[in-house]
């Protein structure tokens, strides 16, 4: 390896210092000095090899051609100095997706890490600090080995049964994080010493043991070549440029970031809900030039996705569900959540019909079984007519029971779901004009209240194995939240995830519409936003029936005809007169009143009748008894 000069070795080892302090500060004091010592130089060795690289790297040839946004900008001549540093930090011929254009505010919620979609996938920050994680991790994995007969028992239980690769090698999972050539051999190293046949010579299962631990070596290594062949066809479905080398090292990170960049993608240009086409419009300009999704051309990536099998295939595969099962929690329950709306988005795109690839997704993700049948009972509830009184006074929906069921001003779903629905038109813009952010804050407190409720209600039901995808994992904190914290520093989480847009999509049904824009709802022309607290209060106003409109539009005409005939001199006004006489004529009803309709006059058309039925029948009734006495008289 070539030699760097004295500054940048300094500034490297500097680099390489607070890189391991921030990636075990989560490790008490004494572990963390312990362990701080490794951590550093092997993360010190990374950058020297990616400093060298970087030196050793021909500058690029003149063009006059227009520059393509692969990278960073190059740094400005007086940062020329610190030229190496930089690139150790981020090689120039890194391709690292860039951060969202504008800060979003954050907003401390208590026991929750994140809530909505986030586009976590996109963020620098988030994604060098789980790379971190996963280096701190298999730093912290020094001693793998128990004694050697209860690890041969282990990996050769017997009985039929085999041990999964990731599990014979001690890899993958969320506590462990991503993997690579370099963890498989060393995890292979330790165990063969203690696993020996040779050393092992009373032990009968030490043969097959060590087979399955050889097996198990192999299938990890081709299933890291397929693994990075999946992110490389995610890339190339969203025109960006192919994975670098620091991505390809642990892929399941990467893998995982990309597969909810694709997920995340379709569905803002798709769209889901309610989307007037002006909003559909507006979503297309803004996918364009978002940087959340560089380069991604929109009719490629929909035709690869609705029209070919090549991209649906990959979601099917073991390569991403290794990835999801690698991720912690608040971005596996994410991706299901925004996996189970691409079917969702799919029925609706071909009316009600989705390819059989799904039925291939879902065997590879059964935890999606569990989320749609909380789905659908969530919305019976928000869809089940009162008696459904829970959480609402009862007083309240006895009041509404009053209504009359003819009033176009009441919704036929439950009381609960009734002041959702008015709270989240305040709360949302109107779709035609605008779209609120996933992570705005006024969105992000009234779903988490919202949940607060789904969440006591779902306990009373029995839907806690559904519960348990958003539970946030024991001792997890929120390391890699952006514009989302928890309410105290060191605070336990409740929850890794909310669904929010989920949540809005069920309760709001038929008004609530989500793009690559945003979220917004359908509401009247010239409502304004209100905050969360101010909607909780505020009163739903009542919408105009077509008779009062009516009205007000017959007015209005006569008030402008009026003022019409007292500026012009020549107006006719016995002809005027003369037309509203013949008008009352035939609006008089029959006891002479005037502005009854012919409705009315059928109406007490009928009453007299009816009345006069009566009479006759009275009549013949009291006639008949006379008879019968007078008959009993001559007897």
């Amino acid at each position: 390896m070539a030699e760097l000069d004295p500054a940048t070795e300094a500034e490297l080892d500097v680099q390489a210092t607070e890189m391991a302090e921030k990636a075990l500060a989560a490790l008490p004091a004494a572990a963390r000095a312990a362990k701080i010592g490794k951590v550093k130089e092997g993360i010190l060795a990374r950058l020297r090899k990616q400093a060298v690289a970087a030196a050793a790297a021909p500058p690029p040839a003149a063009s006059t051609a227009v520059p393509v946004n692969t990278g960073p900008a190059p740094p400005a001549p007086e940062a020329a100095a610190s030229a190496s540093a930089v690139a150790a930090a981020a090689p120039a011929v890194a391709f690292e997706p860039p951060p969202p254009p504008a800060e979003i505010p954050k907003v401390k919620l208590e026991g929750v890490e994140a809530c909505g979609d986030d586009t976590w996938f996109a963020d620098d920050e988030v994604r060098r600090a789980l790379r971190e994680a996963v280096v701190a991790a298999h730093a912290e994995q020094k001693i793998l080995v128990a004694a050697p007969a209860d690890e041969i028992r282990r990996i050769a239980p017997g009985g039929g049964r085999i041990l999964a690769a990731g599990g014979v090698l001690r890899l993958g999972g969320a506590t462990l994080g991503g993997y690579g050539e370099t963890d498989i051999g060393y995890s292979f190293r330790q165990l063969s010493r203690a696993l020996h046949p040779d050393k092992n010579p009373n032990v009968p299962e030490a043969p097959d043991a060590f087979k399955r631990l050889k097996e198990a070596k192999d299938e990890l290594g081709e299933a890291l070549r397929e693994q990075r062949t999946v992110v490389g066809t995610l890339c190339s479905a969203m025109c960006a440029p192919p994975p670098t080398e620091e991505m390809l090292e642990r892929p399941q990170g990467p893998l995982l970031a990309e597969a909810t960049r694709v997920a995340s993608a379709v569905l803002g240009i798709t769209g889901e809900g309610e989307v007037p086409p002006v909003a559909a419009n507006r979503a297309l300009a803004v996918f364009n030039g978002s940087r959340v999704y560089p380069n991604c051309q929109v009719q490629i990536l929909t035709s690869e996705w609705y029209d070919g099998m090549s991209l649906i295939e990959k979601f099917a595969g073991p390569p991403i569900r290794t990835a999801y099962d690698c991720a912690p929690k608040r971005f596996r329950a994410q991706f299901l959540c925004a996996l189970n709306r691409l079917v969702l988005a799919e029925a609706v795109r071909n009316q009600d019909c989705v390819r059989g690839n799904w039925q291939a997704i879902m065997n590879e993700f059964p935890e999606i079984h569990l989320w749609r049948e909380f789905r659908e009972a969530l919305k019976n509830k928000v869809w089940t007519p009162d008696p459904d009184v829970w959480g609402e006074d009862a007083a309240a929906a006895a009041a509404e029971k009053k209504r009359s069921k003819w009033d176009e001003t009441v919704e036929q779903c439950s009381t609960w779901a009734k002041k959702w629905r008015k709270v989240i038109k305040y709360v949302l813009p109107r779709g035609v004009d605008e779209a609120a952010p996933h992570t705005d804050p006024e969105i992000i407190k009234m779903c988490a209240a919202m949940w607060k409720e789904v969440t006591e209600w779902a306990r009373l039901e029995g839907h806690d194995r559904a519960l348990q995808l958003f539970v946030a994992e024991p001792g997890a904190r929120s390391y890699v939240a952006r514009g989302i914290e928890p309410a105290a520093e060191g605070a336990p989480l409740q929850w890794a995830f909310v669904p929010a847009t989920d949540l809005l999509l069920i309760v709001g049904e038929g008004l609530i519409g989500c793009t690559a824009e945003g979220i917004f709802s359908e509401n009247p022309l010239g409502q304004e936003r209100m905050p969360y607290a101010e909607a909780l209060t505020a009163e739903q106003p009542r919408r105009k029936k077509e008779v009062d409109k009516k009205e007000d539009r017959k007015r209005d005409a006569s008030e402008e005809k009026k003022k019409k005939a007292e500026n012009d001199p020549n107006f006719d006004w016995e002809k005027e007169w003369r037309s509203r006489n013949e008008k009352r004529k035939h609006t008089r009803g029959a006891d002479g009143d005037e502005g009854r309709s012919r409705r009315g006059d059928r109406s007490r058309s009928k009453r007299r009748d009816r009345d006069r039925d009566r009479g006759r029948d009275r009549d013949r009734d009291r006639d008949r008894d006379r008879d019968r006495d007078r008959d009993r008289r001559r007897k």
